[in-house]
């Protein structure tokens, strides 16, 4: 008699059971290709060299909406506007819903793929020698259903999660892209907005100051006509107001061009936005200070930075998709169906046919092409590590000159209504001592030119420092929020289609 050799364990044991699914747990968990680097570390109050200024709060949060506190409902409309109409905007939203739909895409290779199919074939046979043997030639119908599963591979290496990993990462990326678009866009809108109001201002000097010198010419010319001046003070008073008529229509080109650009920022005709700011206002005041936040919070502020960071992430898996190429692959594939040659026989189990089983495939030669894509996407990680590392210094450089420059810009709006004041003092003293005939109309000239320049330059100085307060805004990454209703209708519309 021959004993019978027992196994170690019964095929049905639970021990039997727990080592194939361990055993399946290791080869699935199986990952190649490397992970991506971690984040750089966000820079401290030194780094980023932040001006010891009183308008420069780190101890307040940049606001989202930090355009509200420049206090004008008309920018306000305009930057909802802009929401609803910008076509950056819109593009930035198709594109995270087109990422969103490929991480369904790259997720389904996870999963078997199964159709149904029917099938209907008429046939001849055309040969002799079955012909001669007896065998029926004769034309005959088939009839087949059945399903099938196409071929499908066991992610034993980990390549289609990488694949997944680097969709997820790319569709992390156009969110935030989409964020640093909002920033953007509002921030552009409001620096435009001011432009506009600044050249308005402007325009304004100009015009009171030709009615002025209109005044003063049509004083001369009396006094030239009753014979107490001569020829070249009345030739010098017109001078004077013609260069300032000069002026304004370079003005209201200006105009027209801000008008323009405001239009397309907010997706509207040049005529729609042109009403929408037909009537003058003063340019708005920036807040006395501007919250900043801590230098180290800036990195996860700033949306191009979290852009550049899923990038490297996705560029990192793309890796290791290139790398499962090197390794065998295991597939799946099979067909179950039903054949007749009558439409009677299709309900007859009798008629089925079936074939399921895998298949292992392994490069041997490849002509380099596997290498190749591998150091392809090494070297694609490379430049998006290099990007990231660009745009974490980009946001540093940007966040300290900007504070610097709206600390800057306040101080000199403090010079240039100093400097207003005293010029406009001196014009009042200049025209009474040229009325008493004290000093003569050169000296009343400079004066006024003076305080025209100086009228200029308070103009000027008012709106850098809104135009500080926005550029700083900017820098911060402030302007979007993780509740925005674009974002959230972006992934809803995106992870939908998945």
């Amino acid at each position: 008699m021959h004993s019978r050799v027992e196994p170690p364990y019964p095929p049905t044991s639970p021990t039997r059971r727990i080592a194939t699914v361990g055993l399946v747990l290791f080869v699935t968990a199986c990952t190649v290709g490397p992970d991506a680097p971690e984040p750089i570390a966000a820079p401290d109050a030194g780094a980023a060299m932040l001006p010891d200024d009183p308008s420069i709060d780190t101890r307040a949060e940049p606001s989202p909406q930090w355009w509200r506190a420049l206090g004008d409902p008309t920018l306000d409309a305009l930057i909802a506007q802009a929401e609803a109409g910008n076509q950056s905007l819109a593009a930035a939203i198709a594109n995270v819903r087109a990422a969103y739909a490929g991480v369904g895409a790259s997720e389904s290779q996870l999963w078997p793929s199964i159709g149904a199919g029917a099938q209907y074939t008429r046939t001849q046979t055309n040969i002799a020698q079955l012909a001669a043997a007896g065998v029926v030639v004769e034309p005959y119908d088939m009839y087949a259903y059945g399903v099938g599963l196409s071929a499908w591979e066991i992610d034993l290496w980990g390549g289609v999660r990488r694949q997944v990993e680097a969709a997820k990462a790319g569709a992390e990326a156009q969110v935030d892209l989409l964020r640093n678009a909002l920033v953007s866009v509002r921030s552009q809108v409001a620096a435009n907005y001011i432009q506009l109001r600044t050249l308005e201002s402007q325009r304004g000097v100009l015009v009171a100051n030709r009615d002025a010198l209109l005044r003063s010419r049509d004083l001369v010319k009396a006094r030239y006509d009753a014979g107490t001046t001569n020829a070249l003070d009345l030739e010098r008073a017109q001078t004077q107001l013609e260069q300032v008529e000069a002026e304004l229509p370079q003005i209201e080109a200006a105009l027209a061009s801000a008008r323009a650009t405001l239009a397309v920022l907010c997706g509207e005709s040049p005529a729609t936005l042109a009403a929408r700011v037909a009537e003058p206002a003063a340019i708005a005041e920036a807040p006395d200070a501007a919250g900043v936040g801590l230098p180290e919070e800036l990195l996860a502020r700033r949306p191009d930075v979290r852009a550049a960071r899923q990038q490297l992430v996705a560029a990192t898996a793309a890796i290791g998709v290139a790398e499962a190429q090197r390794f065998p692959r295991l597939t799946v594939s099979g067909t179950f169906y039903i054949a007749s040659t009558g439409v009677d026989g299709l309900g007859d189990l009798s008629n089925k046919a079936y074939s399921i089983g895998p298949s292992l495939s392994l490069p041997l030669f490849t002509g380099g092409r596997i290498d190749s894509a591998v150091r392809q996407q090494r070297a694609e990680a490379e430049a998006a590590l290099a990007q990231y590392r660009q745009a974490v210094l980009a946001a540093v450089g940007d966040m300290s000159a900007s504070a610097a420059d709206y600390a800057h810009a306040r101080e000199t709006r403090r010079r240039s209504d100093a400097a207003l004041a005293s010029a406009r003092r001196a014009l009042a003293i200049a025209e009474q001592q040229y009325d008493a005939g004290v000093t003569d109309y050169s000296t009343l000239l400079d004066v006024q030119r003076a305080a025209l320049g100086a009228e200029s330059d308070a103009v000027s100085a008012r709106a850098a420092v809104v135009q500080g307060y926005i550029s700083l805004q900017r820098a911060l990454g402030a302007g979007w929020s993780e509740d925005e209703q674009l974002e959230r209708s972006a992934r809803t519309a995106g992870e939908a289609s998945r």
